[in-house]
């Protein structure tokens, strides 16, 4: 934290307060600001608290509830890790609590309770005794999670926003539910909630005065007939627990609650949009689902969509873990977040192409755009303006064109739309949301719940599994040489330096390039001398078959994968790479060695795609890439220290394309930083 501190400073001193990119929750306004004022120190230690319930069993009552603890002082490529993320309760089920707050207060009673005293620590590193504060920073969970945390009252109130903003939301007529539509449906006189329009583009924050403000209005009430009418105008069913957190060791309230930009990108809006796309949201008798334009995902549409997505699974690379199976026969049989993910940001802006009609093709490419941008660790001032403008515009354009200000239709304006407005002024004051996302908490549950071997008593033997890697954290962090890292490398890898490593399979001889590959190679050596290097003949190399690049993914080769059929491979071949501060999309042939006037070179042989369509970006907002490819007429030769990422690369049939012409389009790994944050690494066996 303290390094940070000071290159974060720093950055703002040298650039007029303003920070050109937004890397962790540490440049986050909000953190900044407490430590202006002096209520973090160099030693304090900030936390984050996730919650989120669990069903242990697939098919068996088995529901339950964790929450654990995440130090936001280690550095993004450390917290999450299993041995550093700290369980810090479990509530048994199968029935929900029915007062969590009773379940987390010996957790908070305990932080309190450390915040007051100080917690004592010797640093072995630099033989220093020192007190540390514990500072809490962030508290997440899902939609009705928060609710929990909080004390408000979430989504169908009036107030219904998880953040606590001031936008109202209307009701239907005699409905008990509010929607957060903005623009006024038209013909519509309902008292309490027919105020006028709203614009889309203002300020969505709040603040702890005007919280604090309506809490105490709420306390106030006289009896429950005031109550109730007091819990209706504020938002709030009751003070929420973190109160009892010293006001000056808590990032604020309601602040301290995050957003959950991980159900947010992938279940809630994906169920939204795909419902009305299928024509099977909820619709009453004046508005027929056969008057819907954009209700095109249905009968042998829908199937040939959802074949088309699981034909896409030998295409995506193992690194970008599961692919999505077919949407078709899946949809209804737990459809997983990150199968989401890769379906709405990755297949849908290409397999809906002349097939979600217009404008709602170039709506929703918006959407793709603006979160592809928020869901990044890294995330550029200039790329954050340009997301808050992509949603903002795609939450406009959701009222005018699918809700159309018709009363029938309110409850299309469901709150993962009005949460878009929040996501862009939410990574300006507590950073970028991926890290304070619920994949650490989802991640967790999965593997405490692989431990479980007492089917009988399973939240008993939950708990004891959670307390045992407690003490085994604790031990591990007090005498590291208890931990044994296993080797960095198999058997026979090379490691090049700043994350590289060349990885086995290798021709066991040297082997004469192709002419084509060794014309691509004296191209490369003239353009590295200046001169011609006068190849007339075919060097002999030996080809290697993997690369492991510096983001934990192993870049494999078309020498290895051609081997086996298209149904055994996930293919790992196709690269992003920069040259000349110019991204660029290849397969790649092989990777190989070799010296030049006495300089060890380690290259790779590559087919360079096409530059993108121009007509297929426009169209999409920059999220449909479709490239062609031409084999061994594009050969190239590169330093791998130019390799970025692994990408898939899809075959598609884009409009006006020649039959003879192979096109492919683009899918990046969705939030490929978040692999670099728990330091996880693709599996790498010895072939």
């Amino acid at each position: 934290q303290s390094a940070s501190q000071r290159d974060i400073i720093s950055k703002l001193e040298a650039n007029n307060g303003i920070l050109s990119s937004y890397d962790d929750f540490f440049h986050g306004s909000d953190y900044l600001n407490n430590v202006k004022k002096g209520k973090i120190g160099n030693d304090d230690i900030i936390l984050m608290l996730s919650i989120d319930g669990a069903q242990l069993y697939a098919h068996k009552a088995s529901d339950c509830w964790i929450y654990i603890w995440v130090i936001l002082d280690l550095s993004p490529d450390e917290r999450y890790k299993k041995k550093h993320v700290l369980p810090g309760g479990f509530i048994p089920g199968p029935n929900k609590p029915k007062n969590l707050d009773s379940f987390l207060f010996p957790g908070l009673h305990h932080l309190c309770s450390l915040q007051r005293e100080g917690l004592h620590i010797w640093d072995a590193s630099t033989d220093r005794l020192f007190t540390s504060g514990l500072f809490l920073g962030l508290n997440t969970a899902d939609g009705p999670g928060m609710a929990y945390l909080n004390g408000l009252v979430g989504h169908h109130g009036k107030y219904g926003c998880r953040l606590y903003c001031s936008v109202p939301g209307r009701h239907k007529p005699n409905g008990p539910h509010y929607y957060p539509a903005l623009l006024k449906p038209d013909d519509y006189v309902m008292q309490g909630c027919d105020h006028g329009d709203l614009s889309h583009y203002v300020s969505t924050s709040t603040s702890s005065n005007w919280y604090l403000q309506n809490l105490r209005c709420l306390l106030q009430s006289p009896n429950e007939t005031q109550y109730k009418k007091r819990r209706l105008e504020t938002g709030i069913t009751k003070p929420t627990i973190f109160l009892g957190v010293m006001s000056d060791r808590i990032l604020g309230i309601p602040g301290c609650f995050g957003s959950d930009v991980m159900h947010l990108g992938s279940f809630n809006l994906a169920d939204l949009l795909v419902s009305l796309w299928r024509g099977q949201l909820d619709n009453e008798q004046t508005d027929p689902v056969s008057t819907w334009p954009w209700a095109v995902l249905q009968g042998s549409t829908w199937e040939r969509h959802g074949k088309a997505v699981a034909d896409a699974t030998p295409y995506l690379p193992g690194s970008f873990d599961r692919p999505p199976r077919n949407i078709a026969d899946k949809i209804n049989s737990g459809y997983k977040a990150w199968e989401w993910l890769l379906y709405l940001y990755g297949l849908a802006p290409a397999l809906l192409y002349d097939i979600l009609p217009q404008p709602y093709y170039s709506h929703f490419c918006k959407l793709v755009r603006g979160m592809k941008i928020i869901q990044q660790h890294h995330i550029k001032t200039s790329d954050l303006i340009t997301a808050e403008h992509l949603l903002r515009s795609f939450a406009h354009e959701f009222e005018t064109i699918y809700y159309q200000r018709r009363v029938d239709r309110l409850h299309f304006c469901r709150q993962s739309i009005h949460a878009l407005l929040h996501l862009a002024p939410e990574v300006t004051r507590i950073g970028p949301p991926i890290c304070s996302s619920q994949w650490t908490m989802e991640r967790t549950i999965g593997n405490l719940g692989e431990e479980i071997r007492q089917p009988s008593n399973p939240y008993a033997n939950l708990s004891q599994r959670g307390l045992l890697r407690c003490q085994m954290n604790a031990l591990i962090a007090m005498v590291p040489d208890l931990q044994h890292l296993p080797p960095v490398l198999p058997r026979g890898g090379i490691d090049l330096g700043k994350g590289y490593a060349l990885l086995r399979a290798q021709d066991r001889y040297d082997r004469a390039m192709r002419p084509c590959e060794a014309r691509a190679l004296a191209v490369y050596i003239q353009n590295l001398e200046g001169s011609n290097s006068g190849f007339t003949h075919c060097p002999k190399i030996a080809r290697w078959a993997r690369l492991r690049l510096p983001n934990g993914q192993v870049a494999r080769s078309q020498w290895k994968e051609v081997q086996k059929p298209l149904t055994k491979v996930r293919m790992s071949r196709n690269i992003k790479f920069s040259t000349d501060n110019k991204s660029q999309f290849a397969e790649v042939y092989f990777y190989f060695r070799c010296r030049n006037h006495g300089r060890e070179m380690t290259l790779a042989v590559i087919s360079v795609y096409s530059e993108p369509r121009e007509d297929l970006l426009e169209a999409s907002h920059g999220t449909l890439v479709s490239c062609q490819y031409f084999g061994d007429n594009a050969l190239e030769v590169i330093e791998v220290s130019c390799i970025e990422s692994v990408v898939a690369m899809v075959p598609h049939n884009p409009p006006h394309a020649m039959d003879t012409e192979s096109h492919f389009f683009l899918i990046e790994r969705p939030g490929l930083d978040i692999v670099n944050l728990g330091n996880i690494h693709e599996c790498i066996t010895d072939t």
